[in-house]
């Protein structure tokens, strides 16, 4: 029989390149804070401001929030998948339970009395 991976490999591959996404987002956010400490005349500060009207900040909150959001849609449709295949094996074992007569084993003994 063949062994099934807990998540397939598509699976794995969008959990990873979200991961990267999120992890890129994290970076812009630290950076965003980051620029708001450090002097003005700092190469990070002016790469903050040539970045345009968002800044290192919210793009990486947007870069965050879009990875947040297209990870929760993998797993409702790898959840989706998991719940049909569990109901499937749930019918079938149904099935296959009404098909098998029920068989018991019992020992006749005698309910009359000696006398």
């Amino acid at each position: 029989m063949k062994k099934k991976l807990p998540l397939s490999i598509f699976e794995i591959v969008a959990y990873s390149i979200l991961a990267l996404l999120a992890l890129w987002g994290l970076v812009y956010i630290a950076l965003g804070f980051s620029c708001s400490f450090i002097s003005v005349k700092s190469d990070l500060y002016k790469a903050n401001q040539s970045f345009g009207a968002l800044g290192f900040l919210y793009q990486g909150l947007i870069i965050l929030a879009v990875s947040a959001v297209v990870a929760v849609v993998v797993l409702l449709i790898h959840a989706k998948t998991s719940d049909r295949e569990y109901e499937k094996n749930q019918r079938r074992a149904a099935r296959l339970a009404k098909e098998t007569p029920n068989v018991v084993d019992v020992e006749a003994t005698s309910t009359e009395s000696a006398e």
